[in-house]
């Protein structure tokens, strides 16, 4: 959406007290255009999401991102019970690692914990569009296709490590002669050449690996993220969801911030290890004039002698190390399900242990006593005398 120039800093959204705010860019601001558009398009409603990767089975650490997106939030807001709206959205960019099993489990343990989405979308439903964007970014000199390989690409990314290490410490100057090193051989293509290369990776004609759609982005920025990442990959996989429209796939990166935009979300809730990802997040949303939602990181949770990895529980259920995802000795849902904690004790330990940037570790026994809380308040009892006095 072109509009005003003009922009509006970050504020709290109407109908809320408050802000959920972190470190501030100046890219962050919206258009007076666009916040007119959002409060139209919102009506009224404070929206945040809770996007989990259909890729495997949700643990712990998924129910503290479910009661921060549908509830925890909304109380530090201050928003009134009848203004909240949380969008469930499966984040299925990567075909390879997702299934229709996935899907299915989270759908049951999101409906387990009795959360209630506004409504369900899933990121592949708007590949469409992404694609689209994709093409305008080209047409803007935003994007261009890469022939480099996997190892290629992080050998770039190494010197310009080394590049940005040297500017900090001896005050390189990073010059676009001194960038153009790491710089991919590709990156200067003419956008006639870059549309005719999208359309051969969009039509299959290139293996696996042969060919990527790289943002241009800043070299010069400190940030790696901002190094070019990659926005479009060759898959050779039909999707669980929508089946084998595709060859090309977006990336994370390039999909969950124009996702964000295109559902107006408020408030976009992540966890800590994203933080350096705002300055390409909001970048994305800059170059293509979108709305800029407001990005909130919080701590992800960690428990002594438990394992909250979703690609280490992978490994122990495929390894054969433990019986499915369901085994009572995984930190699943499925699994503390059936070693007997119930919904209310695990939401009751969400909300006990809260949501602050402050990385942390808790102790195992804080569950624990969650739980026996609960069961002391809740369990009914019954009192007999084996051998009564004649």
């Amino acid at each position: 959406m072109g509009g005003p120039t003009s922009t509006t800093a970050a504020a709290a959204p109407e109908g809320t007290t408050t802000t959920l705010q972190a470190r501030v860019l100046d890219v962050m601001k919206n258009s007076v255009a666009w916040e007119a558009k959002h409060k139209e398009v919102n009506e009224g409603f404070v929206v945040t999401r809770f996007p989990p990767e259909p890729n495997g089975y949700l643990h712990v650490g998924h129910a503290k991102s479910m009661s921060m997106n549908f509830s925890q939030a909304f109380d530090k807001l201050g928003v009134a019970e009848d203004k909240r709206r949380t969008i469930f959205r499966y984040d299925d960019t990567n075909p390879e690692a997702e299934s229709q099993e996935y899907i299915e489990a989270i759908r049951a343990n999101v409906d387990w914990l009795g959360w209630k989405p506004w409504k369900t979308t899933y990121s592949s439903e708007y590949f469409d569009q992404l694609y689209a964007f994709a093409l305008e970014l080209i047409h803007k000199g935003r994007a261009y296709v890469c022939h480099q390989s996997k190892a290629e690409i992080e050998a770039s990314r190494s010197i310009l490590r080394d590049l940005h290490g040297r500017a900090s410490a001896e005050g390189l100057v990073l010059t676009e002669s001194v960038l153009a090193a790491a710089a991919s051989p590709f990156r200067n293509r003419s956008v006639a050449d870059n549309l005719r290369q999208f359309e051969r990776m969009r039509r299959g004609e290139y293996a696996e690996g042969a060919a990527s759609l790289r943002l241009k982005m800043q070299l010069d920025s400190p940030n790696p993220n901002m190094w070019d990442f990659v926005a479009y990959r060759i898959k050779f996989v039909p999707h669980p969801h929508i089946g084998s429209k595709w060859c090309i796939y977006p990336t994370y990166d390039y999909t969950h911030c124009i996702v964000d935009a295109l559902e107006h979300i408020d408030y976009s809730i992540c966890t800590l290890e994203f933080e350096t990802r705002r300055e390409s997040y909001y970048w994305l949303l800059d170059v293509l004039d979108l709305y800029k939602p407001t990005v909130y990181e919080f701590a992800r949770l960690n428990i002594t002698f438990t394992v909250l990895s979703k690609r280490k529980l992978l490994k122990l259920v495929t390894h054969g190390l433990v019986r499915g995802w369901d085994d009572p000795r995984l930190a699943t849902l499925n699994g503390l399900r059936r070693r007997g904690f119930s919904a209310p004790i695990l939401n009751a330990f969400c909300k006990d242990i809260g949501v602050t940037r402050v990385q942390s570790t808790i102790q195992i026994q804080r569950l624990y006593a969650v739980a026996r809380a609960h069961l002391g308040d809740t369990s009914k009892r019954a009192m007999a005398v084996l051998d009564p006095v004649p």
